[in-house]
């Protein structure tokens, strides 16, 4: 019986958990491979491009799109690489709206992690409630699969929350669906 009312005592907060992940902002991406012959939207769920993790051709790019759920403004996002302490990325660029600063914190001696720290000072460039931050993140990538969710922090003027990045997967328009279509009866 004991065991019985640990087990739904332990559901119960599993779903408590849940309810409140995400109460700040919902953080989603996209993710291009950075092709010698042009830039290739990947699922995190593909198989690895060829020669994507070998330099000089193995540059790929997040784009992340952070959505402010909470009534106080957002003003930093950090989006975290290497976070299981295997050296797979590195960083060398990104793009954030005016007023917003792009800093690489780490690794520290020993480790391979490191963030990247999206923020602002100026308070009319702080993401309102209900409001988007989007920005890009370009890496190096020498892992055996394709890179996927990461580790987030979103900080407002409320608190800060941490989470984990979901892809925003693709929706295939329509000349591309018909095309699918056709291709069948061909």
């Amino acid at each position: 019986m004991k065991l019985r009312l640990l087990v739904v005592a332990g559901i119960a907060l599993a779903f408590a958990t849940n309810a409140l992940a995400g109460a700040i902002s919902d953080v989603k991406y996209k993710l291009y491979y950075q092709s010698p012959s042009g830039d290739v939207r990947v699922s995190s769920s593909d198989p690895l491009p060829s020669g994507s993790n070998a330099p000089p051709d193995n540059y790929w790019r997040y784009e992340y799109t952070v959505y402010n759920k909470s009534p106080n403004a957002l003003y930093q996002f950090f989006a975290f690489f290497n976070s299981d302490n295997v050296n797979r990325a590195g960083w060398l660029s990104g793009t954030a709206p005016v007023s917003w600063t792009i800093t690489k914190q780490g690794p520290k001696v020993g480790n391979y992690d490191f963030k990247i720290r999206y923020q602002t000072t100026i308070v009319a460039a702080k993401v309102p409630s209900g409001g988007t931050l989007t920005c890009v993140g370009v890496f190096p990538w020498t892992g055996e699969l394709v890179p996927g969710p990461q580790n987030y922090d979103a900080v407002n003027d409320g608190g800060s929350e941490s989470g984990v990045t979901v892809e925003d997967i693709a929706t295939p328009t329509r000349s591309e669906t018909w095309g699918r279509i056709k291709a069948l009866y061909q």
